[in-house]
């Protein structure tokens, strides 16, 4: 249930609370997220388990609920989801994936938990538009999420992320 009064109507909770603000907020907020979603450079490992983490650490439950369409084709399946959480199970994740996590934790700690250690591994690991892209998209899923976290906002459907126009299916 929502925290705020929204306007009545059959719109969806994110839509009524956008309606809120002066015209064309939400438009802009939709469109910046479905621009970092379409058109991110990280495979779709990556980009889950970084999204995945943060919808945690935020306590965005449509957010923690949503996969990627067709996730078994880009080799995800439901623990790749769960374990994300656990830095035990961290050496699971290939290693891209594993930073992607560690990045996405340390996003929502704040810049204080970034030390030289971790930009080292980061640049050894990826390019500077993926950290860039990464970054973007960490502040989408902290930003939007906690819009839904804190208002409360309902999701009447699961969520079903569109993967990005380049993302590379595993082979079957």
């Amino acid at each position: 249930m929502a925290r705020i009064d929204l306007p009545e109507g059959p719109e969806s909770d994110w839509e009524k609370m956008w309606s809120l603000l002066p015209p064309g907020t939400g438009e802009a907020a939709n469109r910046f997220s479905d621009l970092i979603q379409s058109d991110t450079i990280l495979s779709v490992p990556e980009h889950e388990a970084a999204r995945i983490r943060i919808a945690h650490l935020n306590g965005c439950e449509p957010c923690s609920d949503a996969r990627v369409a067709d996730m078994a084709a880009f080799g995800l399946d439901e623990a790749f989801y769960r374990d994300v959480d656990d830095p035990a199970l961290r050496h699971l994740y290939p290693p891209r994936v594993a930073l992607a996590i560690g990045f996405a934790e340390r996003f929502v700690a704040g810049k204080q938990a970034y030390d030289e250690a971790f930009w080292d591994e980061m640049r050894e690991a990826f390019s500077p538009a993926e950290i860039a892209d990464l970054t973007a998209s960490c502040s989408k899923w902290l930003g939007l999420g906690r819009i839904n976290a804190v208002l409360g906002l309902a999701v009447a459907c699961p969520i079903r992320i569109a993967p990005p126009r380049h993302a590379e299916r595993v082979p079957a």
